[in-house]
């Protein structure tokens, strides 16, 4: 085959844009081709996609995305479809580990069906079948194919594969609909070697060491947390390990475990949380200089509407009262009201860097903000922000923000402090939550917040800093 034109295949390829985890229980198949200009090979495909749609060892990724590309070379496709290069370049931008390969050649009685399941690297056959079938009927055609693939499934050496590591905690990759059960005890291995036939060249055994065991713990889609709870070996856990969950046995769980395991919440969150603050407030008017500080005692209200799986909407609601005392300055008053209130209205998206809902999490999100402050002033406009919610084991969460209020309207109070030039808001807050229940977390945090003010009179700038202790229940 010309090697310039398997080149520019495969950089066509290569172009295009995928995401994933390699893995065997993650598979695609490729363009089914026969001798009689596709008349078969095209039913059987639609035939046989539908089948891995629906199966439960397998998450099937399409391969539409490279259609384009595979139409161009319809004549000479089933030598490409051959080529390691191709097939290499295929399962790494599908992000899958089982290329299913069909190849249908019309005899004279019949057709000559034969199924191939190549691996991630392009050279390892996991699976090949052949037969003269006395029949060229799609229905007759397609259940061989899906017959073989399931014996193909029960060959597949683990049950899930390791996707992401915080600690003892565990995000596995898992077939869509994949049978998986909380409470569900597995083993963590680690491929050491595999065998191949000497004649047919496909894998004929798996050599695995096993390296840790755990257990099940919470399941969404076709993921998988897990909590590792005993190594057998000194070895570092990696994403790509393999897991092989042992049968599932129901007597060994108690209804009460079952309660104890109940989904942490799926629509949402509600925080409370008692205020304890510092302040201070250094004001500039007309070439006089006043400074106030004191402490302040509130409380603080949120809640968190998951709209979506990846979308939210939030509102937060602040109230602070106490008297600030003049620090320094010339203005007569010795003790000033130090009340506040905070308002927000936003909404934002939530990523997930392993795939999983209560693994780590990072908040982008925007909207409205009003801070009331000092001598009736406020501060108010659009706020930006982002948040990071990190697990650091089953138990302990830290959590921290930063928001941002660059362009905010300055409202006066009773002090005139002239036309306003500019303003803005700087919110940025630490924290650890402790997983109390099952619905409720315990938690504990720093914030510090400062608001800057310039105007024709001179400067306003105030800083609290605050301590909040609450906590958060799951709905």
């Amino acid at each position: 085959m010309n090697k310039s034109k398997i080149l520019f295949f495969v950089l066509l390829l290569s172009s295009m844009s995928a995401f994933g985890q390699s893995s065997m229980r993650r598979c695609s198949l490729l363009p089914i081709t026969d001798s009689v200009g596709g008349a078969i090979g095209f039913k059987v495909f639609e035939e046989i996609e539908s089948y891995l749609k629906r199966s439960n060892w397998c998450t099937y990724v399409s391969n539409s995305s490279m259609i384009n590309v595979f139409s161009k070379y319809r004549e000479n496709l089933p030598q490409y479809l051959k080529t390691k290069e191709v097939l290499m370049t295929v399962s790494d931008k599908l992000k899958v580990g089982s290329l299913v390969r069909v190849t249908i050649i019309n005899e004279i009685r019949g057709v000559e069906l034969q199924l191939e399941v190549h691996g991630e690297n392009g050279e390892d056959i996991y699976f090949s079948e052949k037969v003269l079938l006395k029949t060229n009927e799609v229905e007759a055609i397609s259940d061989q194919a899906q017959a073989w693939l399931e014996i193909y499934s029960k060959t597949i050496p683990y049950d899930a594969k390791v996707n992401g590591i915080l600690g003892e905690q565990l995000t596995l990759d898992v077939g869509k609909g994949y049978p998986i059960q909380v409470g569900q005890k597995f083993f963590v291995k680690r491929l050491v070697s595999k065998k191949k036939h000497p004649l047919l060249k496909k894998i004929v055994d798996w050599d695995a060491e096993i390296l840790a065991e755990g257990s099940v713990f919470s399941i969404s889609d076709n993921q998988a947390l897990g909590m590792v709870k005993a190594y057998s070996t000194d070895k570092k856990l990696t994403s790509g390990d393999w897991v092989r969950l042992e049968p599932y046995k129901e007597v060994a769980f108690k209804e009460t475990d079952k309660k104890e395991e109940e989904s942490p919440g799926n629509l949402g969150v509600v925080s409370a949380a008692f205020i304890f603050s510092n302040s201070n407030i250094d004001e500039k008017v007309n070439g006089n200089s006043n400074r106030w500080s004191g402490n302040l005692l509130g409380i603080n209200l949120k809640g968190e509407a998951w709209i979506t799986r990846q979308y939210f909407a939030a509102i937060e609601l602040v109230r602070l009262t106490g008297d600030l005392k003049k620090d320094s300055g010339v203005t007569g008053k010795s003790k000033a009201s130090g009340d506040k209130s905070t308002f927000k209205l936003l909404g934002g998206y939530k990523y997930l860097p392993v795939g999983f809902f209560y693994g780590p999490q990072v908040d982008f999100y925007g909207g409205y903000a009003r801070f009331a402050a000092h001598e009736d002033s406020s501060f108010s406009g659009l706020m930006l922000g982002g948040g990071i919610n990190l697990p650091l084991s089953r138990m302990y969460k830290i959590f921290g923000k930063a928001e941002f209020m660059p362009f905010s309207t300055f409202t006066e109070g009773s002090v005139d402090h002239g036309s306003v030039k500019a303003s803005s808001v700087l919110d940025l807050e630490v924290g650890l939550k402790y997983q109390y229940a099952t619905r409720m977390t315990l938690d504990a945090s720093l914030e510090t917040r400062s608001y800057r003010a310039r105007t024709g009179a001179g400067d306003l700038v105030q800083r609290d800093n605050f301590f909040k202790l609450g906590s958060s229940f799951n709905f």
